[in-house]
């Protein structure tokens, strides 16, 4: 596999793979099944989630599974199972009904049965400065990448420069934005990580009428109190769909799941730089950043 080693501004590597004509960078666990994204069978009965890495769709993609089972009682599922870029096509074709695929991958990667508006897509968003954060640490924390790079290095010449797995956090975020400008027509539920947190029951209410989910108000709330993010940290570092962990025996996909964590990492310097980016990169966009709860 074309593997590829990325150096910070420190010279400390970031371990990826690269392939395709664009080309694709991704983490170095998907092999080349991204490859065949294109062609990955679509089921009329499909959702699909798409996001930038670190910007809650682990979260959002446990609720809709949640929704689309209509209790909290189903089986534990692991998300990466769900990933079009990691898994290949038959381990997804022998997933049951009602799948909540999910991928990271632009518009243009994903099968053309999406691309036509045949099935449901999700789309979360969240503030740039919250996802460098927490990219950076996800980056440090799993040992797949072989990173032990400093946040400063990391920020600077991996994440503004858009070196990171799956590319410039704002090329992704503008692509996404003009889809959904030029296509209206496309069933896209759209929010963004700090409307998520600031009225999770509403939004999740709101996500259950996309998704013509059965769920009532009761069993919504107990959605969101399972999915909460202590909830959700333990069960996934102790559950029988047990995730990645640290050396701490801690959900490595699972750090924080705070807005505003940026301003423990971020200096003054490095915060201006941020809105200058912001600016330049986001101007006129539909998409308004909350950075504060």
């Amino acid at each position: 596999m074309p593997f590829i080693r990325v150096p910070d501004a420190a010279g400390k590597t970031l371990l990826l793979i690269e392939y395709g004509e664009e080309p694709f960078r991704g983490p170095p666990m998907t092999e080349e099944v991204m490859k065949d994204i294109h062609n990955i069978p679509i089921r009329d009965d499909d959702v699909i989630l798409c996001s930038y890495p670190k910007t809650g769709c682990h979260w959002l993609w446990e609720m809709a599974c949640m929704l689309r089972a209509g209790t909290t009682e189903a089986e534990e599922m692991e998300k990466v199972k769900y990933m079009m870029e990691l898994m290949p096509q038959d381990a997804l074709n022998k997933l049951p009904p009602k799948r909540v695929l999910n991928t990271h991958v632009f518009f243009r990667q994903l099968p053309q049965k999406v691309q036509d508006g045949k099935v449901k897509m999700l789309f979360i968003y969240r503030n740039p400065k919250d996802v460098a954060v927490s990219l950076y640490n996800h980056h440090n924390r799993f040992f797949v990448y072989e990173y032990q790079g400093e946040f400063a290095d990391h920020f600077t010449e991996l994440f503004l420069k858009g070196k990171t797995d799956y590319g410039d956090f704002f090329t992704y975020t503008r692509d996404w934005e003009r889809v959904m400008d030029s296509r209206p027509d496309l069933p896209i539920f759209v929010l963004s990580y700090e409307e998520l947190q600031a009225d999770t029951f509403n939004k999740v209410k709101e996500l259950a009428k996309f998704l013509g989910s059965s769920a009532d108000e009761d069993t919504i709330r107990d959605i969101v109190d399972k999915c909460s993010f202590g909830s959700m940290q333990e069960r996934k570092s102790k559950g029988k769909a047990k995730e990645w962990t640290d050396a701490h025996g801690k959900a490595i996909m699972f750090r924080k799941g705070k807005v505003g964590d940026w301003k423990n990492w971020f200096t003054v310097a490095q915060s201006e730089m941020m809105d200058q980016v912001i600016q330049k990169e986001m101007k006129g966009s539909r998409f308004e950043f909350q950075y504060t709860l």
